[in-house]
């Protein structure tokens, strides 16, 4: 009886380790998931401020590019009102 006993303990023994490493691997299955999920989450939010990162960089240079032809032109009207000065200022004298 004694090896009968044993033999049923062991059996039941590992069904217990089976049915223990199964829930175990599941937990860790939905845990992975769960992980995986909030990485794609991330490379997604990842992606879109990528994609408005490479926006406002166009529209940056669109800005930068404006304010050099502003500035250019704002030069130039000095250039021109110094030179209407000048000869404002030659006709008084």
């Amino acid at each position: 009886m004694d090896g009968k006993r044993v033999t049923i303990v062991a059996i039941v023994a590992i069904l217990v380790g089976l049915l223990v490493g199964y829930l175990f691997w599941g937990y860790q299955l939905k845990t992975t998931q769960g992980e995986l999920d909030q990485l794609k989450a991330r490379l997604a939010e990842a992606q879109k401020a990528a994609t408005h990162e490479k926006e406002l960089s166009g529209k940056l240079q669109e800005l930068e590019s404006e304010l050099k032809r502003v500035t250019d032109d704002l030069t130039k009207e000095k250039g021109r009102r110094e030179q209407m000065q000048s000869q404002l200022s030659k006709g008084k004298k």
